[in-house]
């Protein structure tokens, strides 16, 4: 067989060793087929290569043994890959998915707790994978803990807003129950026609009208507005109203009425506030209305005989409430039958568009024109209509508060026409 070596041209191989890399060589023989031979050099004394010792290997020996090794090799990989599948997912149902399974669990346990009775669906379960699954269960135990805080204050909040929305409804009914709304208001007296509307711009407001009989021939007229809104100007009006209606029902005069009064409130005004307020008396007998103004909007009067309400610009004295030892003025007014007076709050000629722009008084009288031989309910409509398509959507910021009385005697009186204005 190593003759057959030395036959083909790889015995240069061989000879032409140096000596350096190991000697073998693997071609394919006609005899044999593949074979595979080494060689060791032998050398002399010199370290000269005086001969070569071969061998020769076919590879039809080699290859049941190499591919019995290769099989043995391939399913011990088989084997440790399997095994090292099996560890990585044992690894990761114990570190990942059993840990996220239980936190979605937790949180469907969450969303079907809708009374909020418990607040550890995440701190319960305990997950300790040392990796940012156990952060995301700490940071939803801790949402959770959180939350459940603030639904408990938003409950308590939520409580507090209705008991104080209740206790607001009943100061409006309140309020509402102090105010006249009972039309007509004397159905046995046809002398006169009176109607009235409040419309405050938050639950209770410190707008107020009043009208009262203070014996057979003298009917009272007040219209009033409270410096500022809410409950503490609520407070304040109910007080003024109590007051005013008091000193009128002694039969005072509209000027000390509104001194005594003023009295009343500034003697212990500690939170700054006032009332505006125009308050007339009418001698129904006669038409004559004797008038006071404490710094209010200026009344509006109907002449049957112009057809036409106009501005009655009177002299206004000093608010209500804001100074001790103020002096009031009066005057009069003549109605004749058919007349109208229209009185009314700053809300009125002060209600804004989203523009900014006010109403004004100027609207108003226009508005009072479009019907003026209307009854007093109806001139009120008319006038809020034009009020609600000037300021369309823009928000109500003032108590809007207006009334109408209408003299008509069964006869004129007898007494001489007074001029309309007298101080």
């Amino acid at each position: 067989a190593a003759s057959d070596v030395y036959k083909r041209q790889e015995l240069q191989k061989f000879l032409n060793w140096d000596g350096k890399e190991t000697l073998y060589d693997t071609s394919r023989t006609e005899r044999y087929g593949w074979m595979c031979t080494a060689g060791v050099p032998l050398m002399n004394e010199a370290g000269e290569t005086v001969a070569f010792v071969l061998a020769d290997v076919t590879l039809e020996n080699v290859l049941p043994s190499l591919l019995d090794y290769l099989i043995r090799i391939s399913l011990g990989m088989v084997f440790a890959i399997a095994f090292i599948i099996f560890l990585m997912s044992y690894y990761t149902s114990k570190q990942m998915v059993e840990p996220i399974n239980s936190i979605a669990e937790a949180a469907m346990d969450y969303i079907k707790d809708t009374k909020g009775e418990r607040n550890d669906h995440f701190a319960k379960l305990n997950i300790h994978t040392g990796d940012e699954i156990e952060n995301l269960g700490g940071i939803m135990a801790g949402m959770e803990k959180e939350l459940a805080h603030r639904e408990a204050r938003i409950r308590h909040i939520t409580a507090e807003r209705e008991r104080v929305e209740t206790e607001l409804r009943m100061a409006h009914n309140i309020q509402e129950a102090m105010l006249p709304h009972a039309f007509p208001p004397f159905p046995e007296r046809n002398e006169f026609d009176i109607y009235a509307i409040m419309d405050p711009a938050r639950e209770v407001g410190g707008d107020f009208y009043d009208f009262f009989l203070i014996d057979e021939d003298h009917l009272g007229l007040v219209i009033a507005d409270v410096s500022g809104k809410g409950v503490p100007a609520a407070l304040f009006m109910m007080i003024s109203k109590v007051i005013l209606q008091s000193c009128a029902m002694l039969g005072r005069s509209p000027k000390e009425i509104l001194q005594k009064t003023n009295q009343g409130l500034t003697s212990d005004n500690q939170v700054g506030m006032f009332v505006t307020v125009w308050l007339g008396i009418l001698e129904i007998s006669t038409g004559i209305i004797t008038a006071s103004n404490a710094g209010h909007e200026y009344p509006a009067i109907y002449r049957r005989e112009t057809g036409a309400f106009e501005l009655l610009k009177d002299k206004h004295g000093f608010v209500i409430g804001g100074m001790d030892q103020v002096h009031y003025e009066e005057y009069q007014i003549q109605l004749k039958p058919g007349d109208k007076l229209f009185v009314y709050t700053d809300g009125v000629p002060e209600a804004t568009a989203a523009d900014s722009t006010m109403f004004g008084t100027d609207r108003m009288i226009e508005a009072l024109n479009r019907n003026p031989d209307a009854a007093p309910q109806e001139i009120l409509k008319t006038v809020r209509s034009a009020v609600d398509d000037f300021v369309k959507e823009a928000e109500q910021f003032d108590d809007l508060t207006m009334m109408c009385m209408e003299y008509m005697p069964h006869k004129s009186a007898d007494s001489p026409v007074n001029p309309d204005v007298s101080e």
